[in-house]
């Protein structure tokens, strides 16, 4: 038994502030002493001491069977003084979701009552949960892997459909299986070099080790797809970033306006009226768009003009998705060379929409003239007018960006830096250990090589890991989760 399972823990489980629903959450060896100390069904006798030593010697909560409710009151054993009405439920451990005998007090979502039932546990010698201890918990108990609790936190602050559903595809242990799949082949390479390094007359090094690159070239396959699927697996977890960039007055606060549907950037014919980035929350069919209007693109003798100016380009350089707005009536060679500009400064693997804005203005002569400029993307820019069609035109743009990514639900995929920087130091072991094949290195070599790739691997699942690496993970999830 480790130490931390002789202490009873307590939080509050619901968002702070008040609500008709509270749920306290008691897990640990003595979470049914504890709350059959506080529990009662009948608040009418706890008028007198006797009465008190009769209610608490009841087992109310000891009598329940797993999985079900009761319907009482909490009360104060030191005064009798009842608390408030409630339902409490019992979750016999193992089964239950930290492994642990788990109670959860549903009392009135008031502050003040769930603060009194918190402070009763307390002098009963329940202690405080800390962040995320009870999934903690559940990880530190066999009942999750650690990749499992990770998604536990995404799904909470999942903010839309898609994001969900990623989340709740790694909680139900799509990673989990892929990776196990992995170590299993892996063991399996290690047992034959360790045979053969032990019984070297029954097994001929140059076969062994064919045979081990064989299995390091399949598994290497499957976290090269891994890889490429962090992209994806990101913007589901963080939104993907769209930076809105052009010239002043090519209508970027209008658009700004048109994707969210509200007036939140202001939108004057008097060019450099956005002077500071301007970022909003857009849900396009169940994905997370984090939009930013930038000032307007232009040389400047302005002091705060030009701070706005460096500001968007510390956009684009962040971005995921840039959309260059071009006004329709600016001189097509001095879009060519801003946009260049732009260009430059994005992320390698940024995409880029360009757009015309303001088409009901654009003559036949200045639509060739821009066909002319390089745009830098594979096809011609997009013309529409924000003030007519809105942004469904840009929308439409992205959805057809966001359709080339594999977002299969129930796909294994990477959504966080902690598994990708892991996946990238196994797929560099097995490059090592191949490279120590071709060099004919002994098999005690490859066989450290592929044990390092094994540790790597286990470190996300958290087969292999330190307890200051599980402190870090679980330090950033809200109490009482």
């Amino acid at each position: 038994m480790t130490a931390y399972q002789d202490y009873t823990i307590a939080a509050i489980s619901t968002p702070p502030g008040s609500g008709g629903i509270g749920i306290i959450r008691i897990s640990g060896n003595r979470a049914v002493e504890v709350a059959d100390g506080i529990f009662t069904k009948n608040p009418n006798g706890t008028e007198s001491n006797k009465e008190v030593d009769c209610i608490r010697a009841a087992g109310e909560v000891a009598r329940m069977s797993s999985y079900t409710l009761k319907h009482g009151y909490i009360y104060d054993p030191e005064t009798g003084e009842p608390i408030d009405e409630c339902l409490i439920s019992f979750m016999q451990g193992p089964r239950s979701y930290t492994g642990e005998d788990v109670i959860e007090i549903n009392s009135h979502g008031g502050y003040a009552v769930m603060k009194k039932i918190l402070s009763l546990l307390y002098k009963r010698g329940v202690r405080a949960a800390q962040p995320g201890e009870f999934t903690k918990r559940a990880f530190l108990n066999g009942r999750i892997a650690l990749s499992e609790a990770e998604a536990v936190s995404d799904l909470i602050q999942a903010k839309t459909e898609e994001s969900r559903k990623a989340a709740f595809s790694q909680l139900s242990g799509a990673i989990t299986r892929e990776i196990h799949q992995m170590t299993v082949l892996l063991s399996e390479t290690l047992a034959k070099i360790e045979v053969a390094i032990d019984y070297p007359e029954y097994e001929e090094d140059e076969q062994v080790s064919k045979e081990a690159v064989s299995s390091l070239e399949e598994v290497a396959q499957k976290l090269q797809k891994l890889i490429r699927s962090y992209q994806r697996g990101r913007i589901l977890r963080e939104g993907f970033r769209v930076a809105i960039c052009g010239r002043p007055n090519a209508g970027k606060s209008s658009l700004l306006n048109a994707m969210t549907g509200s007036d939140r950037a202001i939108v004057t014919d008097i060019a450099g009226t956005t002077r500071d980035t301007i970022e909003e929350t857009v849900d396009l069919d169940g994905f997370t768009l984090y939009v930013t209007d930038t000032a307007g693109l232009r040389e400047t003798e302005d002091t705060v003009e030009q701070i706005g100016v460096r500001r968007a380009y510390e956009e684009i350089q962040k971005a995921d998705l840039v959309v260059f707005l071009a006004d329709s009536q600016s001189k097509p060679k001095d879009e060519a060379a801003l946009l260049n500009n732009i260009v430059a400064q994005m992320p390698v693997k940024c995409r880029l929409i360009t757009a015309i804005n303001k088409e009901d203005l654009l003559t036949e002569a200045q639509r060739q003239a821009f066909q002319e400029i390089q745009w830098y993307t594979e096809t011609a820019p997009i013309s529409f007018s924000v003030r007519e069609q809105g942004a469904e035109p840009i929308f439409n743009e992205i959805r057809k960006i966001l359709d080339q990514q594999d977002f299969a639900a129930g796909s294994a995929m990477i959504t966080n830096e902690r598994h990708l920087a892991l996946v990238e130091q196994a797929l560099a072991a097995i490059a090592q250990a191949k490279t120590s094949v071709e060099q004919g290195q002994p098999l005690d070599l490859i066989s450290y090589d592929v044990w390092e790739c094994a540790r790597c691997l286990g470190e996300i699942t958290g087969e292999n890991v330190t307890d200051d690496v599980v402190d870090m993970i679980f330090s950033k999830f809200c109490l009482g989760k």
